[in-house]
């Protein structure tokens, strides 16, 4: 078939209409969503405003992008989000090239479909992050590869490097792609071949040109971003070797890709190991793509914890594999069709859940997002000083997720001109652990008067001993819906002066930690 054929063949067409089918739903379902930004979308907002080549706990690819999307529709939240849903298209969409080029057109076009309707996909696609930009850079790398052992062209070599070098502004977890890289060429000889001939050079320096300017910024700042993601791992946990905790993560795991396709990966691992000498280069291929990133994060798991999404890399392999070996038989293609079906009723389901605090405020995380649009107008209230009062000449919070979500809902008020004064943040340790603490730290220049808003109540102690005169003055509750609401404290401080972080200090906090366990 030509290749003008088979772009417009029936696999393709369907595939391409529920593309774009599922991709619009989702930009519709981010224009009606009920929920305000997380606070670590509103940290991405805030970086976005001044474009760096890195930032306190990540790579800049997504400050970048929303730099993008919101220059073009403006900073309402589904404006900051709209790049989430396109790069699952993108994704899906290198998905079925890739499994159309190693197994058939109908075995690309379910694992493009499977891709799009994994219920992890559909929560990953109502929120920016930087696992969503990940990942299609990982998926036409996969396709680079893939063409570059069928071809040896060198065009496929510098599309390898490109979306390595991209990948890696998106999320470190990209340095797995090279291991897996080298997995392949151990493992199977038209993969060595593919990168003879300086056709691997080019790959490694097309990669190291695009990510060294983010090296650059890391050692002109202490390689904070790189000490921030190890830090992720939490080594210093008191309790390792739980196997709870790797039981927890391969639930999630399960939650993730949805139980039928979760069990369908089960089956091929337990099938390759039985038949290890006679894999075909397609499997070699993928599980070297597979097997690094999830027995990494399955190690982790065990030693000390693991997020749910640290493996989500993996699976774009994964898809792609279970999608060619289901489709050699009918049985395979019913469970296939299934899974995808279940899928599709899970996806639904979420966004009933998100549309219903009732139902989404459940969920901690989800909670901790909504009505945070009425906590900055109710904080904006008491930011401004009333008739006969000095002004305000900082707000202070003791939480990043404050710091960030009031700058992101404040902006038109500032935009406006409004007289609300600078948020800055508190800190406990004193000094900086976090983007916000790094960035606008309280100062004592600026602590002549200071509204402050504490998110935790625990610490209020701990905040008034930072001011010569403090008082408290009101308890704000917030509704969130479904029964759920935010409870702030609001005080007044004066002279700001922070106590000594002593030995003294550190004892009474640690106290406290241990009382809150």
């Amino acid at each position: 078939m030509q290749p003008s054929q088979a772009a417009f063949d029936r696999a393709t067409l369907a595939f391409a209409a529920v593309l774009i089918a599922l991709t619009a739903l989702r930009v519709w379902m981010l224009v009606i969503s009920p929920v305000d930004l997380y606070f670590d979308e509103a940290q991405y907002w805030v970086w976005s405003r001044s474009l760096e080549w890195g930032y306190y706990t990540k790579p800049p690819l997504v400050a970048w992008v929303i730099a993008l999307t919101t220059a073009i529709f403006g900073d309402a939240e589904w404006a900051v989000r709209l790049a989430s849903p396109l790069a699952h298209a993108l994704t899906a969409s290198a998905l079925y090239l890739l499994g159309r080029s190693m197994y058939g057109a109908w075995a690309g076009f379910w694992a493009g479909v499977a891709w799009l309707t994994l219920p992890g996909v559909w929560f990953s696609a109502s929120i920016i992050s930087t696992d969503a930009l990940l990942l299609p850079c990982w998926a036409f790398g996969l396709l680079g590869i893939w063409r570059l052992i069928a071809t040896r062209k060198w065009a496929w070599a510098a599309v390898v490097g490109v979306v390595i070098g991209l990948g890696v502004q998106a999320k470190y977890a990209m340095l797995y792609f090279p291991i897996g890289i080298a997995l392949a060429a151990w493992w199977a000889l038209p993969a060595r071949e593919a990168l003879k001939q300086g056709r691997g050079l080019l790959i490694a320096l097309t990669a190291a040109i695009i990510i060294l300017p983010n090296f650059v910024w890391n050692a002109q700042h202490g390689f904070v971003t790189a000490t921030h993601t190890a830090e992720n791992l939490d080594f210093n946990s008191p309790s390792f070797f739980n196997i709870d905790e790797l039981f927890e993560f391969t639930l999630s795991q399960a939650a993730l890709l949805g139980p039928i396709l979760f069990a369908a990966l089960v089956w091929m691992f337990a099938r390759a190991g039985r038949r290890v000498s006679g894999l075909s280069d397609e499997d070699k291929m993928l599980l070297a793509f597979i097997l690094p990133t999830l027995a990494v994060v399955l190690t982790v798991a065990f030693v000390t914890r693991a997020n749910a999404n640290w493996a989500v890399a993996s699976y774009l392999a994964s898809i792609v594999w279970i999608a060619g070996a289901l489709m050699r038989t009918k049985t395979g293609r019913r469970v296939l069709a299934a899974a995808v079906a279940f899928n599709l009723l899970a996806g639904g389901a979420l966004i009933a859940a998100g549309m219903n605090p009732a139902w989404s405020n459940q969920v901690k995380n989800v909670r901790g997002a909504r009505g945070w649009e009425e906590t900055a107008r109710e904080i904006a209230l008491r930011a401004v000083a009333q008739p006969g009062e000095a002004p305000f000449t900082a707000v202070l919070v003791d939480d990043r997720s404050t710091y960030f979500e009031l700058s992101y809902y404040w902006r038109h008020a500032r935009m406006a001109g409004a007289p609300l004064p600078p948020v800055r943040m508190w800190l406990l340790h004193g000094e900086a652990r976090n983007s916000a603490e790094s960035t606008d730290p309280m100062r004592p220049e600026e602590g002549g008067r200071v509204l402050v808003v504490h998110l935790s109540r625990d610490y209020l102690p701990f905040v008034a001993a930072d001011f010569s005169v403090f008082r408290t003055v009101e308890h704000l509750t917030i509704p969130l819906g479904g029964g759920f609401n935010r409870e702030i404290e609001i005080s007044v401080g004066e002279g700001f002066a922070p106590a000594p972080r002593d030995a003294a200090f550190r004892e009474r906090l640690r106290a406290l930690q241990m009382q809150r366990r």
